[in-house]
């Protein structure tokens, strides 16, 4: 179902269908598309695919738009893919499908059981909507592919802490229940909203926390399936939950530069661009105005399908987009458990200016802003965000624990022995040993760096001037076995940030603490006896006053960061990922974080 608010939006659409037309392979009957490097799941890196999910995507699509040729393109489509799920449920990919008709499920690394529930999603869209249009054999292929996708979806029966997944997979088996007549999918899904509802209402934040890329796939997903629901209990804890998704969108949302604020627990890119501007507005019935829809591009900013469901934004944060940001700390613990030290906490600080995020102890997982600024403005945006890196990519099993208080913070940085490169599990380091060229710390300055003067005025001070804020970066302490440490400024144009299809490109400025550079070798972090860094943040208005210098010194095997109040503290040899949960500390006015958040 199209849902068009204006004629301006009729022609968006025409633009991304163009798109969608233009990738479309008719010898293979599948979109096509490029995959680049560092993707999760699959083997094939820089090389042009066909996607399972967005062929059954632009099917939908085709199907809603109704042009000459639209359904038939859509029937070949369907009668392409369909048949590439697993069907055997003897296997434990039963239900699912790979990512690209390029690679079996036996080739991918692993799959993802994720499939069952997004190409589930499309296929009740189709089947709800157009299956009285459908041939007969492909109409039943269909209802029992999704049948297929539920009983996988329950064979794994996600936990509510996995946001949109659990969300997604509650609405795909409660609607198939419900429109296919089979009670037992109608049960479960019930169950499991009951469950979650609770889980997430009750922590009264989403434990995706903050994630720009995942809230709107809560929020897409709310929005597009609740129409095919017809269960009024149901729809009120949906509706319930697509409140809590924008809350946080609104708690975060910075007016000056219309960035969202981190830290973000999952995150693509590193700037947004138009598509969230469009988003708000939109969902607001453009209440506000904040993107002209005739700008050139915006089409291309759109995905598919943004145009198929009506997502509405609660009366009551509009005010969150309309008005300057003053002075706000929005924190919250979003994963609570019983054992204290497993608690995690977010914090962030918001100003009209600038905005700062930080996560009480994280890893540098690729989609994880676990330390986070913006400034600038609408037009020339600017983000400064901490990375661990070998050769030039994220590590996951580089390991941070940091104090905020305002728009200042101390933190402790440390290795994993345990952990996963390039991903958090799915490709772990073995022996706690990697390949690396190079081993970095750095904080990556992005956007209109142009604004931005960056200095370095000792070995391990660094000061960033912008029209609006100054800001202090130092490195009390830093430790990488017998390498020598050196600190610089990195200039790169046109850096690329890439995972799997999505690719940002950014001039950047960076802030770096070199661990180490030189040949490819081994680096074993349980040979080291220190591998550690110690940096203090700090940002002030142009006219302001820092804090006084941190202190960092080693302690009985632990590396503690302090200024003026606030305090961290980990160890300062690898660990492993539980041990550094359990001994990393975050501390302000005295107190430790736990005391102050539970």
């Amino acid at each position: 179902m199209l849902y068009f608010k204006n004629e301006k939006e009729k022609k968006l659409y025409e633009g991304i269908m163009k798109k969608a037309d233009a990738d479309y392979d008719d010898d293979v009957k599948m979109l096509r598309e490029w995959r680049g490097e560092n993707g999760y799941h699959s083997q094939l890196v820089n090389q042009y695919v066909h996607s399972t999910n967005a062929s059954l995507g632009y099917a939908y699509e085709l199907m809603n738009c109704g042009r000459e040729g639209d359904v038939e393109r859509a029937v070949q489509i369907l009668y392409k893919v369909v048949p590439l799920q697993d069907t055997n449920p003897d296997k434990d990919t039963y239900g699912i499908w790979s990512y690209f008709v390029e690679e079996s499920l036996d080739e991918m690394a692993p799959p993802d059981w994720n499939w069952a529930d997004f190409c589930g999603k499309r296929l009740i869209q189709i089947y709800v909507e157009f299956g009285d249009s459908l041939p007969c054999d492909l109409k039943q292929m269909i209802r029992e592919a999704i049948i297929h996708a539920c009983n996988s979806i329950i064979r794994r029966n996600m936990g509510p802490h996995y946001t949109n997944i659990s969300i997604m997979g509650t609405l795909v088996t409660l609607a198939a229940g419900e429109n296919l007549r089979e009670a037992y999918l109608v049960k479960y899904a019930k169950e499991r909203l009951k469950k979650l509802y609770e889980f997430n209402i009750g922590h009264g934040c989403y434990q995706e926390y903050n994630s720009p890329s995942y809230t709107w796939v809560v929020i897409d997903d709310i929005a597009s399936m609740v129409c095919y629901i017809k269960d009024k209990e149901c729809l009120k804890l949906f509706a319930d939950l697509n409140d809590l998704a924008w809350r946080c969108i609104a708690e975060h949302y910075h007016f000056k530069t219309r960035q969202w604020a981190g830290p973000h627990a999952r995150f693509y890119a590193m700037l947004e661009d138009d598509q969230l501007l469009m988003r708000i507005q939109r969902s607001l019935g453009y209440q506000i105005n904040l993107v002209d829809l005739e700008k050139e591009g915006l089409a291309s900013q759109l995905p598919l399908g943004f145009f198929s469901f009506d997502s509405v934004c609660p009366a009551q944060f509009k005010k969150y987009f309309v008005t300057p940001n003053s002075d706000a700390d929005i924190d919250a613990v979003y994963v609570r458990s019983e054992e204290r030290e497993k608690n995690e906490i977010a914090v962030c600080r918001q100003a009209e200016a600038y905005t700062l995020g930080s996560f009480y102890k994280s890893t540098f997982w690729n989609q994880r802003r676990n330390h986070l600024s913006y400034f600038g403005t609408q037009e020339q945006p600017v983000y400064c965000s901490m990375k661990c890196l070998h050769d030039g990519y994220d590590y996951s099993s580089g390991l941070i624990v940091t104090a905020q208080k305002g728009m200042r913070t101390v933190s402790v940085i440390g290795f994993g022995t345990n952990g996963g490169d390039t991903h958090c599990n799915l490709d772990m380091v073995k022996d706690a040993t990697i390949q690396a060229s190079d081993v970095w710390i750095r904080f990556e300055i992005g956007g209109a760096v142009d604004t931005v003067d960056l200095e370095q005025t000792d070995d391990r001070t660094f000061l960033m001037r912008m029209e609006d804020a100054l800001l202090r970066v130092q490195f009390p302490y830093a430790r990488y076995g017998e390498e020598p440490v050196h600190f610089q400024i990195t200039e790169e144009n046109g850096h690329a940030n890439e995972t799997g299809g999505h690719k940002e490109v950014h001039d950047i400025k960076c802030i770096d603490v070199v661990l180490y550079s030189g040949e490819k070798k081994a680096h074993c972090f349980t040979d080291m006896a220190e591998c550690c860094c110690a940096v203090s943040f700090e940002i002030v208005p142009n006219n302001g006053q820092f804090h006084a210098e941190a202190e960092a010194i080693v302690c009985d095997g632990r590396l503690r960061i302090s200024q003026d109040g606030l305090a961290a503290e980990a160890p300062a040899a690898a660990c492993r990922l539980e041990d550094f949960v359990q001994n990393a500390r975050a501390y302000r006015d005295g107190r430790e974080y736990q005391d102050i958040y539970l």
